[in-house]
């Protein structure tokens, strides 16, 4: 073996040790943080699990095994209503923040204004105010006696009675997007802020217009901030708790609602786990259904960092 051949194998040994050792360094830095998320989100959720088979819950002496919960869960139609309203004002309210979240992101990405960050700032200011606090402002424009029935009835004169805005499944959804709005903005425009302009500007000069460039090269780009907002709106409005507690009254409780009510008011720890547990398994299947339609990793390996 030639000292060429020699060398490029001490090249290819060391190479490999070092990603070896890369690999083994990274895991170890990860390690912390990765046993306390295990042990403490792991802990809750087996405990849960746990109290969802046993009655009564939690431990005791007289405790066993038993699936009367779910039972009771699928056979009272009032917890499959709740969790299917629950899930059509997650979906509504993904909607309608992206709708609005994705033509301010783009607008954002493209203006060019000295004021730019303090425009982004702007937008993101509902994460710097308590959602409580958001939500009761809610309460006091969609009230009999709020801002919107103030100018139709007593300003404008439009209709005679106040509408009945408020404890609707309607004010549910307009608190959620304004509370979780953000959460659609930020991913979207890191998106847009990496999507090559050069390409945009090849497109135009090859005779695309403005909406040809924005569908064929820019919109693409921009599917990995778009994917990473629905996620985030989705899972976040479905499990909701404060602002259905507000703007929903008893009448339109999401399932989060539900889960509280059984732990804190009617100690049905039993149930409250059951509900939890289907909860929690419909989460996972449908950002599963999510990824299979989708296809997140296509759209990450493709579309760049978000």
């Amino acid at each position: 073996m030639s000292i060429k051949n020699k060398f490029d194998e001490l090249n290819r040994t060391a190479s490999v040790y070092f990603k070896r050792e890369e690999g083994r360094l990274g895991l170890l830095e990860i390690l912390p943080g990765l046993t306390l998320i295990t042990v403490l989100l792991g802990g809750s959720l087996g405990i849960v699990l746990l109290y969802s088979f046993l009655e009564p819950a939690p431990v005791s002496a007289e405790s066993t095994l038993t699936l009367q919960h779910y039972r009771e869960f699928f056979e009272t139609g009032f917890y499959l209503s709740v969790l299917l309203d629950s899930f059509v004002i997650a979906v509504i309210t993904t909607a309608a923040a992206l709708a609005l979240g994705y033509p301010a992101a783009y607008y954002l990405t493209i203006m060019d204004s000295k004021w730019k960050s303090l425009y982004l700032l702007l937008m993101i200011l509902p994460f710097w105010i308590n959602v409580v606090v958001r939500t009761y402002a809610w309460r006091l424009i969609l009230g009999s006696n709020g801002l919107i029935n103030y100018f139709l009835v007593d300003i404008t004169g439009v209709i005679n009675s106040p509408l009945e805005l408020l404890y609707s499944k309607a004010a549910v959804a307009v608190g959620l997007v304004h509370v979780f709005l953000p959460f659609m903005i930020i991913p979207i425009y890191i998106s847009l802020n990496n999507v090559d302009r050069s390409g945009v500007e090849a497109a135009k000069n090859l005779g695309a217009n403005k909406l040809v460039a924005f569908s064929e090269i820019t919109f693409p780009q921009s599917l990995p901030g778009v994917a990473a907002g629905v996620l985030l709106v989705f899972v976040m409005s479905f499990g909701a708790f404060v602002t259905p507690s507000l703007l929903g009254g008893q009448q339109n409780i999401m399932i989060g609602n539900v889960i509280g009510q059984m732990f804190n008011e009617l100690q049905a720890w039993g149930l409250g786990g059951a509900i939890s547990v289907i909860f929690i398994v419909l989460v996972v299947a449908i950002v599963y259904l999510f990824n299979r339609q989708i296809g997140l990793d296509e759209i990450y390996g493709s579309g760049g960092d978000a």
